[in-house]
């Protein structure tokens, strides 16, 4: 599906952006975001977590979040791409030395002999994106693989992602495909949840 022509200029001036931060204020932003994850809604009583491994040097170091879940013995579940179905496959890891590998991309993956996980287990996840907004609109990278995953989850698992003060803005064009999160965690503290049933929001101030 051709991406928005607003998308695609979204996508390019914030990884841009994101790039143009100093060294010491990209280290900054992205410590304040790690010290806040325990504080995410829900991700410490959840038994089986979605996350996902950073790559991409724009990306947020999540290696500090999937050591603090395998820490706490959450069962801790990882993307795999399945590129001629163009899907994401779901399975569990235990150790980060030995459960990972190279997948497309170099893009870090769980082996082949990492257990299968159905969606509908997951009781919480991590949502990688490129820029978000205030009332949970996301956009990815283009692929659509997460538009296509997380209709597949109960439709109660909390849906939160992590934000550089670079990555949010006033508005992010969503399409009838486009899946909402219900929270950011960024440099400021927590933005949300913004669940349906809940009346709860916290201001990015």
């Amino acid at each position: 599906m051709p991406s928005h022509p607003d998308k695609a200029a979204l996508r390019s001036s914030t990884l841009e952006q994101i790039r143009n931060l100093s060294d010491q204020e990209r280290s900054r932003q992205e410590a304040a975001i790690q010290a806040s994850f325990p504080e995410i809604p829900g991700l410490a009583q959840a038994t089986t977590v979605l996350l996902y491994v950073s790559t991409f040097p724009e990306e947020i170091d999540t290696r500090p979040l999937l050591e603090f879940c395998l820490g706490r013995s959450q069962r801790v579940v990882l993307p795999r791409i399945l590129r001629k179905e163009r899907q994401l496959r779901l399975q569990e890891i235990q150790q980060l030395d030995t459960d990972l590998q190279p997948g497309p991309l170099g893009i870090p993956e769980p082996a082949g002999h990492c257990p299968v996980i159905n969606p509908s287990l997951i009781d919480w996840v991590l949502v990688p994106g490129l820029a978000f907004d205030c009332q949970g609109s996301r956009l990815g990278r283009g692929g659509g693989f997460y538009d296509r995953l997380l209709p597949h989850l109960p439709a109660k698992t909390p849906r939160w992602a992590l934000a550089l003060t670079n990555q949010l803005h006033d508005h992010i064009p969503m399409e009838s495909h486009d899946i909402p999160i219900h929270g950011i965690v960024h440099p400021g503290g927590l933005l949300g949840p913004m669940f349906p049933d809940s009346n709860t929001t916290r201001d990015l101030t």
